[in-house]
Parts: structure tokens; sequence; C-alpha cells
């Protein structure tokens, strides 16, 4: 197992030294990812082609080696962010590096049980001194632990052993919290759990790794410029970031201004190129792009006129329908002073000829006996008589006889 492992991460020994600074980490992860402006943490690195939920420290293994407990990563770009800066989570991207320019086998804190073994990315306020971090632990929320099975710790790939998240919430609570780093040689070592319990764990002695075999050359606290600080951040200031993250921002600009007379070459090579395949009776002078630019202009400038419609186009007003309403009717008898009288409705000629016709029956007796015949007919029985504003023919008095006669019994 430990040949594999060296062999997977064997780099060789004639390698260039690794530059420690935020503008060779940022040209460098570029390829594989989006930089972002993470509210209050900067300038950050959000990884791409990763599936939806991922965590950092899973895609990979612990070894151990001569810096302690070292994460492996299979990430084609994980020599970078696993060993300098931090990690954190922040909406809407998700988890995003923060950069730093201190290296460290990894930069996590621990939470161990005999079962289990847990560990988190340090915050980006984390801090050490010249001679490292022996203070409190630092506690994350539970969340965002990992915790994998205390025997299948070592050299076996954290994603196919990995505990339901759910489960390291409950077993965050028992769990001992340790957060150590220690500085010798100016190199950057980080303590977790005591190897000689995952040892009993695992049931057999674990191997070192080989510092010439790790992936991510470390780097000395003098090479990140950081002798002389008392205080060494895990990342970079935030004016170091800023300042990198506004260079690049002119260079599209730079590139886009070198383009476009190579862009113009270009169209004059391929006029040039169709002007030869056509047919002779089809070629012509090929014109300059000045030429061409300026009668573009002359003719942009020229005032537009408006085209007359074709007599063609031209549609004759169709005819108005006559309607009930357009049709012509008789005046009002009735005028008023100012003007004349609305021609009234169909429900106000109904009105006025029943009028009428009450008129007519009251005016005669001869009239009015028809009118109680015609009410009498079978047709009529049912209907009762609108009442009307004039007078009705239930409402006249009936005539007493002039002379009455008187009978009386013999």
């Amino acid at each position: 197992m430990a040949f594999a492992v060296a062999a997977l991460w064997a780099v060789s020994a004639s390698a260039a030294p690794v530059s420690v600074s935020v503008s060779f980490f940022h040209d460098q992860l570029a390829p594989h990812g989006r930089w972002v402006a993470a509210g209050s943490y900067g300038n950050c690195w959000a990884p791409s082609g990763v599936a939806a939920g991922w965590e950092p420290y899973v895609d990979g293994q612990w070894v151990y080696s001569d810096y302690g407990w070292t994460w492996a990563s299979n990430d084609p770009w994980g020599d970078i962010p696993y060993h300098y800066g931090t990690w954190a989570y922040v909406d809407p991207y998700g988890w995003v590096w923060v950069p730093g320019t201190v290296w460290a086998p990894a930069w996590v804190t621990w939470a161990y049980t005999d079962d289990y073994v847990g560990w988190a990315p340090v915050p980006p306020t984390f801090a050490l001194s010249a001679t490292g971090y022996f203070g409190a632990p630092v506690v994350v929320t539970a969340t965002r632990y990992v915790f994998v099975p205390t025997r299948q710790f070592v050299g076996v790939p954290v994603a196919t052993v990995r505990v339901p998240a759910q489960q390291g919430v409950t077993i965050l609570p028992h769990a001992v919290k340790t957060t150590r780093f220690d500085v010798s040689n100016g190199v950057v070592r980080v303590a977790g759990p005591p190897a000689a319990r995952v040892e009993r764990a695992v049931g057999h002695p674990i191997q070192r790794v080989a510092t010439a075999s790790l992936r991510a050359q470390p780097t000395t606290l003098a090479a990140a410029g950081m002798t002389k600080s008392r205080s060494i951040r895990v990342v970079a200031p935030e004016a170091e970031r800023a300042k990198v993250a506004a260079a690049p921002a002119a260079r599209p600009e730079t590139r886009s201004a070198q383009a476009k007379p190579q862009k113009a070459q270009a169209e004059t090579r391929q006029a040039q190129t169709r002007a030869e395949k056509a047919p002779k009776s089809e070629k012509q002078p090929a014109r300059p792009a000045s030429e061409s630019n300026a009668r573009n202009a002359s003719a942009s400038k020229a005032p537009r006129t408006r085209r007359s419609p074709s007599p063609r186009r031209v549609r004759r007003p169709k005819p108005a329908r006559r309607t009930s309403r357009t049709r012509s009717r008789r005046p009002s008898r009735r005028r008023s002073r100012s003007r004349s009288r609305t021609v009234p409705s169909r429900i106000g000629r109904r009105r006025m000829r029943r009028r009428r016709r009450l008129r007519l029956e009251t005016s005669s007796p001869k009239r009015v006996r028809r009118a109680r015949l015609a009410r009498r007919t079978p047709s009529t029985r049912s209907r009762r008589p609108r009442r009307s504003r004039g007078r009705s023919i239930r409402s006249r008095p009936r005539r007493r006889r002039r002379n009455p006669r008187v009978r009386t019994d013999d």
C-alpha cells in the first residue's frame, strides 16, 4: 500500500521550485474554475466541473508524512487549494477557496473518537504565530465536518467510506476536538489524532510517506515573507488579493485592442478570396475598407425620404353598413326650445303605442265596449293589463240610469 501511494504522488527530484504568490495561484487555477467576489472574503476561487453538493477534503485520502497528516487530493488542481489558504462556504457559489501563501500539510481542525475521525477546514480568520498554534481547539458548524471510521482513515479514498452528514452531527458532541500546528525549520506541521491510536484501530503500523514523494512540495515561512510578522494568517491580506484581482481585468481590453487590426486584415483577405473565386463577369475591383466605411457613413447621414405607397396597395374605404340605428327616423313632434328631441328607442316606441291605444279606448263608449270584449276573450284572459300613466278603464265610474223604475208588489 505504501508503494502504491508513493507511486501515485511521485514527482521528479529535479522539479522546479514552487513560486509562492497570489498572482501565480491566480494564473494556475484560472483554467479549472472562476474567480468571484465572495462577500466579505473578497476575491476567491470557485472550482468548476464538480458535482452538486461537493465539499473539500473528500475526493482524496490521508497519508502520514514527515509533516504529519497530509491530504493527498485526486483533483488536478489539488496541490494548491488544500495546502495554501483555506475554504469557506458562501452563497450562491458554495465552497470557495480563499487564497493564502503559507504552506501546511492540511489546513483543518480535528474531532475524533475511538470509532470515528473527523475534520473540517479552518475558518479564514484563523491565524498562528511564528512557532505554531497551541490554543483552544477551533470548532465550526457540525455539518462542515467529514467523518470516517478510524480503521479506514489511512490510505482509503474518503468518498467511499464517509459516514452521512446527519450521523456526523451526532458524533461531534462526544468527540475530542483538537487544533494544533507546529513550526519546525520554517515549515508548518499539523498534529491531528495520535498515530498510535489510529494504528490500534487499523491493526498494523502506519508507514510514513517520504517528503520527496509528495505532490505539493512544502515551502517555508520565509518564502511567503512571514519571518518578521508575529501573527501569521492562513489567508493572504485583502489588499494583495484585490490588487491581483484588478490586474487581469485590464487584460481583455488590451487583447481586444490588438485583435481589431487583425480582424480587419482577416476581413480583407476573405474579400479578396471571394473575388478570386467569383466568375470573370462578376469580378469587380475590391474596394478598400476606408472607402466603404465613408460611403456607409454618408448614407447614414443623408435624410431618409418616405416612399409613396404604390397604387396597388391603396385600399378604398368600405361603405358603412346600414343598421337599425343608422336608418332614418321620423323626428319627434315634441321639440325642446334648445334642440330637437332624440329619436326614441324600441322600448320607448312600444310605450308610446300603448298610451295612444289607451287614449283611443277611453274616448268613446263603443270603443270602451270593444276593449272590454277584447279583454274577455280566452287569448287575453290570462294577460293582466299593464298599468299606464293615463286613465285606466277600471278606474272610470259606472253610469247611472237616468229614469230608474221602482217595482211595486201588487
